[in-house]
């Protein structure tokens, strides 16, 4: 194997490297959109039983409601990569023609 051959290789590793680290930091992003849309309301609701205006069996409900939400998302995350970045690209596209 060359020199040149080699330095082909180490920049095409750069390459995949760099790649994955966006791909990284694309599905993290996108994970913290749906855990912020699933934990918002329920903070929201926390705020309202501690008022008074909701009961805590209304605020345990939520919180059943929160969790089946959140197993959703987990398993969603459980799916392959190629899958999620696929997934996230689909519905970025979506909201722009929204």
């Amino acid at each position: 194997m060359g020199l040149y051959t080699f330095l082909k290789i180490d920049k095409s590793r750069e390459k995949i490297k760099e790649q994955r680290k966006k791909e990284r930091e694309c599905i993290a992003a996108y994970y913290d959109r749906r855990m912020r849309a699933l934990l918002d309301p329920l903070y929201d609701d926390f705020q309202k039983w501690k008022r008074g205006d909701l009961s805590h069996d209304e605020l345990s409900d939520r919180i059943h409601e929160f969790h089946t939400g959140n197993q959703k998302v987990y398993s969603l995350f459980c799916q392959n990569r190629e899958f999620l970045l696929f997934l996230i690209e689909w519905e970025n596209q979506t909201e722009v023609t929204k």
